[in-house]
């Protein structure tokens, strides 16, 4: 499959990490008022692991359903 699969697999990834790039823009910076105070720099950082928490808790069960009904893991390559 070379190099044209390799250029599916983007094409279908883009949609993907950018509905994660603007998620991310929208949640990051909710409950936060100015970036100036130490607290609204907690509140960011808070957002920001949870959000990376999610997302790699996502991945990880995704991984394991895969390999559950057989798939393996992997991206499908």
């Amino acid at each position: 499959m070379g190099g044209l699969g390799l250029i599916k697999q983007t094409w279908e990834a883009i949609p993907v990490l950018l509905l994660l790039l603007v998620g991310g823009a929208i949640a990051v910076p909710s409950g936060v008022r100015h970036r100036a105070s130490r607290e609204d720099l907690r509140q960011l950082a808070h957002n920001l692991s949870q959000i990376v928490l999610r997302v790699v808790g996502y991945a990880a069960a995704l991984a394991m359903v895969q390999e559950w009904i057989g798939l393996g893991p992997g991206f499908g390559w």
